[in-house]
């Protein structure tokens, strides 16, 4: 086998493994995740891996994920599973000095890289929960909008979950759901929309496309799920 051969060979290898790898993040690895969906088993980001979720190509997209949302000044916000808190720094300046964003998630070691990033760039007006999902520390009807990114289908009981952030948004607040196309358990669009109506909301805007999307839910009355 003469040189040229060789480097045939190799680069054949590579586009395979790449071929490969792609096959089971994007396919194989989705199958999994909704079988284990099915069985009742969630399985959320461990903080080992957060790197995957804060990368400069992520972060790249910051700030039009954030326009969908539509956060504005003086507003109270809700952050739901932050992980390392790749836009909770940008969602915390634009709410400013008069609003507040808190900031909810399981992990406390992610809790502790949001509130990191938080002091370093100087924020006052964060405030941060070690909490779950279906037990917010936040009063009834007292924030103006929720939003998570690539954090729904990691949600077990998703149901009581949903109920309980209709609970703590006031009359006409906003529910702003993104998801990935790259992340393990991406949910289709039509599967987030009729999650989310179920627990009374109604859609109102959908941004995006297959690869990735976010939905936006006006607060209407519904059903409470225990």
């Amino acid at each position: 086998m003469d040189r040229k051969q060789r480097i045939l060979l190799a680069l054949e290898i590579v586009l395979i493994s790449i071929s490969g790898l792609l096959l089971f993040w994007l396919v194989l690895l989705k199958i999994i995740y909704r079988l284990l969906g099915r069985l009742g088993v969630n399985v959320p980001g461990p903080s080992r891996v957060s790197w995957l979720v804060d990368n400069p190509i992520r972060r790249r997209y910051t700030r039009p994920v954030l326009d969908r949302v539509g956060i504005q000044p003086g507003e109270t916000v809700l952050e739901l599973g932050p992980g390392p808190g790749p836009f909770t720094v940008e969602a915390a300046r634009r709410v400013g000095p008069t609003g507040k964003l808190i900031v909810v998630v399981e992990d406390p070691r992610m809790v502790a890289e949001v509130e990191r990033r938080v002091r370093e760039a100087g924020l006052p007006n964060v405030e941060t929960h070690v909490a779950s999902a279906h037990d917010l520390p936040v009063v009834d009807e007292s924030v103006d909008r929720v939003f998570l990114i690539a954090v729904l289908p990691e949600v077990p009981h998703q149901y009581g979950a949903l109920d309980e952030l209709r609970r703590v948004l006031k009359p006409g607040g906003l529910l702003s759901i993104t998801e990935e196309f790259m992340d393990p358990d991406y949910a289709f669009p039509f599967e987030a929309v009729q999650l989310v109506e179920a627990v009374g909301f109604t859609r109102e805007r959908y941004y995006g496309n297959f690869w990735m999307y976010t939905l936006n839910f006006g607060k209407s009355e519904g059903i409470a799920y225990d």
